[in-house]
C-alpha cells in the first residue's frame, strides 16, 4: 500500500475513533505539565503542518535541502488547542491538513521518494523514510489517545483485509 493510500485509511479510521472519545475525556489533562487528549491532535496538526512543507520541498527539489526542527511544546502553546478549540475544529483540522498530504503524497512520482533532506542533526533522510516515519509517528500518538489495543485490532483488521483484497 502507499503512503497516500495508508494515510487516507488511517485517518478514515482514527476520525470515527476520535469522534467516540467523550468531550470531556478528549480535553482532560492527567497532570498540568501534559497534553489533553485534544492537545495531542493539536500536535498531529503541527506535525502535519510542518511535515507537508517538507515533502513538498523535497519533491521540488534537485538537491539535498536543509529540513527545520520545530518546538513541538511550543507550538502547541501557541496554538492554544486546550482552550481555542473545540474537540469537532481541531479533528476537522488534523483531518484536513492529512488529506492535503495524502493529496500530495499521490502526486510525487516513485523515483522522487529517494530525494534527501538534511534534518536539523545533520543526518540525510530520503521522502520515503520521511513519510514512513510521518505515518509511524502519528500511529505512535495514536496509541495514547486510544490505547495500544484498539490499534494493534486495526491494524490487523488491515492486514487481513489486503490479503483478501490480494
Amino acid at each position: 500500500m502507499n503512503y497516500s493510500q495508508r494515510l487516507q485509511n488511517l485517518v478514515l479510521h482514527f476520525q470515527t475513533e476520535l469522534n467516540r472519545i467523550p468531550q470531556d475525556e478528549f480535553s482532560a489533562k492527567a497532570h498540568p505539565a501534559k497534553w489533553s487528549k485534544k492537545e495531542i491532535v493539536g500536535h498531529l496538526c503541527d506535525s502535519a503542518a510542518n511535515n507537508y512543507i517538507r515533502f513538498v520541498k523535497i519533491a521540488l527539489s534537485d538537491y539535498p535541502i536543509p529540513l527545520e526542527g520545530y518546538d513541538q511544546d511550543r507550538w502547541v502553546e501557541l496554538n492554544d488547542y486546550h482552550n481555542s478549540y473545540d474537540p469537532y475544529d481541531v479533528i476537522q483540522l488534523w483531518i484536513n491538513r492529512n488529506v492535503q498530504i495524502a493529496t500530495v503524497l499521490a502526486q510525487i512520482p516513485e523515483e522522487d521518494y529517494t530525494k534527501e533532506g538534511i534534518l536539523p542533526s545533520g543526518e540525510s533522510a530520503t521522502l520515503d523514510w520521511l513519510a514512513a516515519d510521518y505515518i509511524e509517528h502519528m500511529i505512535h500518538h495514536f496509541r495514547q489517545i486510544i490505547g495500544n489495543e484498539r490499534i494493534e485490532t486495526m491494524i490487523n483488521q488491515s492486514k487481513k483485509s489486503k490479503v483478501e483484497h490480494s
